[in-house]
């Protein structure tokens, strides 16, 4: 129920999210689907790191490692010594920079009934609270590289890597973000 993001990992398995805090992993082929790990949240959007981690935006739980061996982690959930209350989707860099979107800073699931009505408060109070952050797991450092997003939603990574693509859904419109 709730299917939110799907990818292809490395290996060539299916990986989906859904609204229970699953992550469920199958064949290509559709054989031997099966829970690859519950984290108890929401993920929303998630990467395969180079080393084959799951980088899991989890609405309730913060952004997440989760192992090839299905340990689970959090790896980031405050930037500027603030709490990051709606990680939604994540983009890894060849250089292993993560990038990822907080929908809201201003609705937390968490504290909200859910995504649904989270991201409901948000649009319609246009508050313009959302923010991409990039993290550097090597020295451990986040930064907010944009902010004033009415619920930044999705990201992507363009070829080159030089420009990043952030789906604002409260104002109906796709941003173009220069990275260095």
């Amino acid at each position: 129920e709730g299917p939110e993001h799907v990818a292809i990992s490395p290996s060539g398995q299916l990986y989906i999210s859904v609204v229970d805090g699953s992550l469920l992993r199958l064949n290509a082929d559709g054989s031997e689907l099966e829970v690859f790990v519950n984290t108890g949240g929401r993920i929303l959007g998630f990467d395969f790191d180079a080393s084959g981690n799951i980088i899991a935006a989890d609405a309730l739980k913060g952004v997440l490692k989760i192992t090839p061996d299905r340990r689970i982690e959090i790896l980031i959930d405050e930037v500027e010594g603030k709490q990051i209350p709606y990680p939604n989707s994540v983009v890894i860099a060849s250089s292993g920079m993560i990038y990822f979107t907080d929908s809201s800073s201003r609705f937390a699931p968490a504290d909200w009934g859910g995504t649904f009505e989270a991201t409901m408060l948000d649009i319609v109070e246009q508050s313009a609270t959302g923010r991409v952050i990039a993290y550097d797991p090597l020295s451990g450092k986040a930064s907010i590289i944009a902010q004033g997003l009415s619920f930044a939603n999705g990201i992507a990574l363009s070829h080159d890597e030089q420009t990043l693509f952030v789906v604002e859904t409260g104002r109906y419109r796709v941003w173009k973000i220069a990275i260095f």
